[in-house]
């Protein structure tokens, strides 16, 4: 009876850990609280994330006053110049690089806004995680120096709350639900 015990107990942390293995689509809004944030945000921002076990992934930003929204993938240190972030004074070095898609959803409107004259947008996120804040911090390409990003913005948010999701499924990322009152479409 003792040998089997070991399978047994093996066999249920295995099951305990795959059931939340899974990722979770999330939805938390942050009122702005620092001057970048209520400038560029106004409202401030909703983000659309997976929580997995360990982290969470964004994967869109949305303005929560206005229907503009930002598609976000995973963002390369290499590609901030040489050093990433950690060669950058005033940035948050174990913070979590996604880089806006500028061709999908409002990606050039956020690049425009956040950091004028770039043509590429990379946002860090502290961490998400429930009832925290949030701080992102932009980075844009640098005009003046090939090669070599800048920062534009160090926008810090207040928890404010999160939104429940329809139960049918999670949402499309890259469905534009934004300017339906009625949801999606």
């Amino acid at each position: 009876m003792r040998a089997g015990l070991p399978v047994l107990l093996v066999a249920a942390l295995l099951s305990a850990v795959a059931g939340p293995a899974a990722a979770e689509r999330r939805m938390f809004s942050y009122d702005p609280i620092s001057p970048d944030a209520k400038r560029l945000t106004g409202a401030g921002v909703t983000v659309l994330f997976e929580q997995g076990l360990l982290n969470a992934r964004p994967i869109k930003v949305l303005a929560t006053g206005v229907p503009a929204q930002a598609l976000l993938r995973k963002g390369s240190q290499k590609d901030l110049g040489k050093g990433g972030l950690a060669s950058m004074a005033g940035v948050d070095v174990d913070a979590a690089l996604y880089e806006v898609d500028g061709a999908a959803e409002q990606g050039k409107v956020y690049v425009r806004a956040f950091c004028s004259g770039s043509k590429r947008l990379w946002l860090s996120f502290s961490r998400i995680a429930l009832r925290h804040d949030l701080r992102i911090q932009a980075f844009g390409d640098d005009p003046k120096a090939a090669g070599q990003a800048r920062l534009c913005g160090t926008l810090d948010f207040s928890y404010r709350g999160e939104w429940r999701l329809p139960t049918g499924g999670p949402p499309d990322p890259n469905e534009d639900w934004t300017d339906s009152l009625n949801g999606p479409r």
